[in-house]
This record gives structure tokens, sequence and C-alpha cells, in this order.
């Protein structure tokens, strides 16, 4: 039986694989075929904003509350998954920083280059997070009243 902690590790995982997709899809939509932009309108803010708060938050956020439940007994499995989350991340927004360049100036968003960076950091934090619980697998902390004499 799947535990708790591991469907949630997997959401947080296929949330942020999500969210690298579509901001790869959206970025090469916004550079357009022979690198002109769209032939229609756009407003990219709006979607920015819209695939960071339905996708990438989420995922962050999961990642976290993975860590919170089960900081004090660790698991292998989960870490390997907590550090796949954060190196698809990491990578996926390498990728997207060089494609940033290629936009065209009426359709850059200045959030756009922060966004990566702030990415990037959380990325790094995932990745540590996972290696935390990697390692403290099999040191279980007894909770206060259950000493034994």
């Amino acid at each position: 039986m799947v535990k708790l902690e591991t469907s949630v590790s997997l959401a947080s995982l296929g949330l942020i694989v999500m969210f690298e997709l579509l901001l790869y899809s959206f970025i090469s939509f916004l550079i357009g075929p022979q690198s002109q932009g769209p032939d229609i309108v756009v407003q990219p803010e709006g979607v920015l904003i819209q695939i960071v708060s339905i996708s990438a938050a989420p995922g962050i956020i999961l990642a976290g509350i993975t860590y919170g439940l089960i900081k004090n007994y660790g698991s292998r499995k989960i870490g390997i998954i907590l550090c796949i989350s954060g190196i698809v991340l990491i990578i996926g927004n390498i990728l997207v920083q060089d494609m940033i360049s290629k936009i065209p100036q009426i359709l850059f968003v200045p959030g756009m280059v922060p966004l990566t960076y702030a990415l990037l950091a959380a990325g790094i934090g995932i990745v540590v997070i996972g290696i935390i619980v990697f390692m403290r697998e099999g040191k279980i902390k007894r909770p206060i009243g259950e000493e034994s004499f």
C-alpha cells in the first residue's frame, strides 16, 4: 500500500514536470515560427502568472509538505523522488533561460528572468530536502513520552 508521503511526493514531481512542459511550450509559442512571435494577440503576463500558480507553486509547496510529513524518520524512495523533482526544476529553468533571449521584445515579460532564478533556488532547495530525507532513513526519533526505561 502506498503511503501518504509517497503520494504527495509523486504529486509534487508531476506538478513540477507539468510546469516545466507548460513553460517550455509557452515560451516556444512566444518565440513563434521564424522567431517573429505568434500571429495572434496574446497577454503573456497573465499566462505566466496562470502557469506558475497552477503548477509551480503547488509543486514546490507539496515538496515542503512531503518533508514535513517524513522529516522524523526519512525514506530513501521519497528522498530520490524529491531529488528528481528538484533536478527537473533546475534543468528545466536552465533550458528556459536559454530560450528567453529569443522572445521578441514586444512580448518579453520583465518578471520572467527573476522568476527563473527564484525557481532555480527552489529547485536547489528541493534537492537539499531530498538529500536530507534520503540520509535520514532509519534514524527514528521517539516522540516525547515514549521513552523506554
